[in-house]
């Protein structure tokens, strides 16, 4: 079993298809940032954004395991219990994201 933090428990599922992703890119590491966007003064809530490789502030981030591939998850996101990671796009166009992102108003 992969080693978790002990200040935050959730399952990250990666696709068979993102991890073949990651090994055409040469990657073993993501991360997954909130993203903030503000339209006409206010902000919305997207999905995360999911990015190939460490994000510069590690210390904004816990850290996990899955099959041999960091997951960098930013602390200010909600803490889901569960969550998974796959791809969008062909080719060229082709890159990460959480694709059970719910946001309930």
């Amino acid at each position: 079993m992969d080693p978790k933090p002990m200040s935050i428990d959730m399952t990250i599922n990666i696709t068979q298809k993102a991890r073949e992703f990651l090994q055409k890119t040469k990657k073993n590491k993501l991360y997954i940032k909130r993203m903030v966007l503000t339209e006409c003064c206010i902000p919305l809530s997207t999905p995360p954004a999911v990015r190939k490789g460490s994000p510069r502030k590690l210390e904004n981030f816990y850290e996990f395991y899955v099959e041999g591939i960091t997951v960098y998850y930013d602390r200010d996101l909600i803490r889901k219990a569960e969550l998974t990671i796959d791809t969008k796009g062909f080719g060229w166009s082709e890159q990460l994201m959480v694709t059970d992102w719910v946001i309930r108003y």
